[in-house]
């Protein structure tokens, strides 16, 4: 009986899927009591046949497509699709551990009362040396995670990432899935998918736990280890957050009016912070007030969207 789906989302990375699903096939867990699907977002012959090379009758192991564009679509698509009663979401330039599976099915069946979604650690493989550039208070940006050594229900100023978390199929479906308006869309690094779901299942009182015996590897490929990278990928970090912070049914106009109106004024302080800094010589301070205004812009720019939309 399959007891946990292992859903891969990818997208024109078959080299990384190749490595991802070769952990999944070296998992503890009984191979009759999972699955793998990967679904691919870009609809690519490589792709697929990236996926043939581990068909050996053995696995449980399904090649889905989903045409339209966006990390959401594809993994509410691997949602329907799922034969397990849970469902496990990794990157496809991650590697998990050996225990994984087994790790996340052990905590659903023994944690009382049983969480809605669980995550673990996710660990990262820089492939070389961690650029010095990088602060260590962004690195939840690289999806790293570690919440330390003991099991628990997660705290408030915790977090879960997509390339390690994993659901109770049927509290997912209930509440329509992933968001398609956010996460990753192609190369618009949007994100804030996952934090919205979990606040969703808190808010209608379902349990979010955190297993640091669920591990996984992230890959930084060289292409994140340069500044322009963390700019952008702050920009629509920030971009994601009045998405989230704010329901739908919840805004209005006043309130994102004033938002912007504060976000605006501190893009201005950080401007002045970085033209400061530059002149004084001060590079590590210009970085600084560079990456927290890379971050405010993209706020700005979606508040400044929802303008447009929210006519009352």
């Amino acid at each position: 009986m399959i007891k946990i789906s292992a859903i891969i989302c990818t997208f024109k990375r078959p080299d990384y899927l190749r490595h991802a699903l070769r952990s999944l096939c070296e998992q503890s867990l009984p191979c009759e009591q999972y699955e793998i699907i990967v679904v691919d977002n870009a609809v690519e012959a490589e792709t697929e046949q990236v996926v043939k090379e581990f068909e050996d009758g053995r696995l449980n192991l399904r090649y889905l497509t989903e045409a339209k564009v966006g990390l959401s679509r594809a993994r509410n698509t691997g949602l329907e699709a799922a034969a397990g009663r849970y469902v496990a979401y990794m990157d496809d330039d991650a590697r998990a551990d050996k225990h994984w599976l087994e790790a996340l099915v052990s905590a659903f069946e023994q944690v009382s009362p049983a969480p809605a979604a669980i995550g673990g650690r996710v660990w990262l493989d820089w492939q070389g040396e961690k650029p010095s550039w990088v602060p260590e208070r962004h690195l939840p940006l690289y999806t790293y995670v570690d919440h330390g050594n003991g099991a628990h229900s997660l705290d408030n100023d915790e977090y879960l990432v997509g390339a390690n978390i994993a659901f109770e199929r049927d509290d997912l479906r209930s509440i329509g899935g992933f968001d398609p308006k956010l996460g990753r869309q192609g190369l618009v690094l949007l994100s804030g998918e996952e934090a919205a779901i979990l606040a969703h299942l808190q808010q209608m009182g379902k349990g979010v736990y955190y297993e640091p015996a669920a591990v996984v590897w992230h890959s930084v490929d060289q292409s994140r280890k340069r500044p322009g990278w963390l700019l952008r990928r702050l920009f629509w970090d920030g971009a994601s957050q009045p998405l989230i912070d704010v329901p739908a049914r919840e805004r209005s106009r006043r309130v994102t009016s004033l938002n912007a109106y504060r976000d605006l004024r501190q893009c201005g302080r950080w401007s002045w912070e970085i033209l400061v800094a530059v002149l004084r010589g001060r590079k590590g301070s210009a970085w600084e007030s560079l990456l927290g205004l890379s971050q405010r812009v993209g706020r700005l720019r979606t508040e400044v969207r929802m303008l447009a939309w929210n006519s009352d």
